[in-house]
């Protein structure tokens, strides 16, 4: 494969991530505004039924993206997103919501985690994070339009609306995945022998160990702040609900100028020293976010821990993806998901549970601290593992152009 058609490839493949996720996120605040008449419970239940299935299908899906076409797989999953979208749109019944909204869940996992591990075969090493970091910069702009966008088409058109505009969205990643040329080719299978799982393969390899437990701990101690960050503006600081909106758009704007400074980063050990310091300054950005005077400050500080945030999630991405084996990608990919999805998850419940005896003060507080443990107690494995880890071979041998 060409190095221009490798561009082009990364082009269409960072495109379509974006417009998905603009999809995604205009779907789902049309959802959340459409259902919020049944309680907070359900609310809560559909933001399950989606990420569930990324959490328990982990391993399953790891393998199919490992062993099947990409192509094939981007454009099955998605037009069968595209479907239950389309249906989702015109379906109000509680319990047939949370289907749908289930098996979206499952599409979702198999899209995400093969787009995530066709990146790496695209790029060389010392362009990884650079492609990681633009492909984030790309979802993040998209993050910011999106809740703006969502609110005046469901304020206009009323919730379905939005829906089928996701469901053309689903369709505009089919086309951009028959227009891709690059292919993973799946890993050889010997006979008799049973391929390794997505756990089994972390173990073996330091630095995706120390890499994935750093940001699993960070995510199981840090996420519960999102739960209380409305109440920390809105009834804490009693500010409006525009200053809540632009503070969230701060430390999205944080986000994407972090994914870009970290797309910078051409070792792995830049970048193991880059997840390290990026997840333990988030941790002291939500303690200052936690003990802020007032919005404006806070925003401030949203903005500098958005920084950190982009930081922390690019060097995470090319550390994992970058240090495996090209056949193992979507195995890893997968796990990885598997583990964000699960503890933030967890994190959710923790950060609700908590919010019945502490301040959202407190919980900013406990949360930032926390999460900026971790790193002080793995860092150290993680920039050791970084020093050594040989990288695999990766580049046009793996490739191999559509006809």
């Amino acid at each position: 494969m060409s190095f221009t058609s490798g561009r082009r490839d990364l082009r269409l493949v960072i495109g379509a991530k974006a417009v998905s996720f603009l999809g995604d996120e205009v779907a789902a605040l049309a959802l959340v505004l459409r259902l919020q008449s049944h309680g907070a419970g359900f609310v809560a239940a559909v933001l399950i039924a989606n990420l569930a299935p990324i959490m328990l299908l982990s391993g399953v899906v790891g393998r199919l993206v490992d062993r099947r076409d990409n192509r094939a797989l981007l454009i099955t999953s998605s037009l069968v997103q595209a479907a239950l979208c389309g249906v989702l749109a015109f379906t109000t019944a509680p319990v047939a919501v949370l289907t749908l909204v289930g098996l979206l869940g499952i599409g979702q996992a198999v899209n995400g985690a093969t787009w995530q591990a066709l990146i790496p075969s695209l790029v060389g090493p010392a362009e990884l994070a650079r492609a990681i970091g633009r492909s984030q910069a790309a979802t993040t702009v998209a993050g910011i339009a999106a809740p703006a966008l969502g609110g005046l088409l469901v304020a206009r058109f009323g919730a379905g609306l939005p829906l089928l505009i996701d469901t053309a969205t689903f369709l505009a990643v089919t086309g951009a995945a028959l227009l891709v040329r690059a292919r993973r080719e799946p890993a050889p299978a010997n006979p008799g022998e049973k391929p390794a799982g997505g756990v089994a393969i972390v173990r073996r390899e330091p630095l995706l160990r120390a890499t994935l437990t750093l940001l699993g701990l960070f995510v199981l101690l840090g996420s519960m702040v999102n739960v209380v960050e409305v109440f920390l503006v809105r009834r804490v600081m009693h500010a409006s609900a525009a200053w809540y909106g632009i503070s969230a758009a701060a430390f999205a704007v944080g986000l994407l100028v972090g994914s870009l400074l970290a797309g910078r980063l051409t070792s792995d050990h830049a970048r193991a020293r880059g997840l390290v310091a990026g997840a333990a300054l988030l941790g002291v950005g939500l303690v200052g976010m936690g003990v802020s005077p007032g919005v404006q400050v806070l925003t401030v500080v949203a903005t500098a821990t958005g920084v950190c945030n982009g930081v922390l999630s690019v060097c995470t991405s090319a550390l994992l993806m970058g240090s495996v084996q090209p056949g193992e990608r979507g195995r890893v990919g997968a796990l990885v998901g598997g583990v964000v999805s699960g503890t933030q998850l967890i994190a959710y419940a923790a950060g609700g549970a908590l919010a019945a005896v502490l301040s959202p003060r407190t919980i900013f507080v406990l949360g930032g601290v926390l999460g900026a443990l971790v790193p002080l107690l793995v860092g150290r494995a993680v920039t050791r593992a970084a020093r050594v880890v040989a990288l695999p071979v990766r580049g046009d041998a793996e490739l191999a152009a559509a006809a």
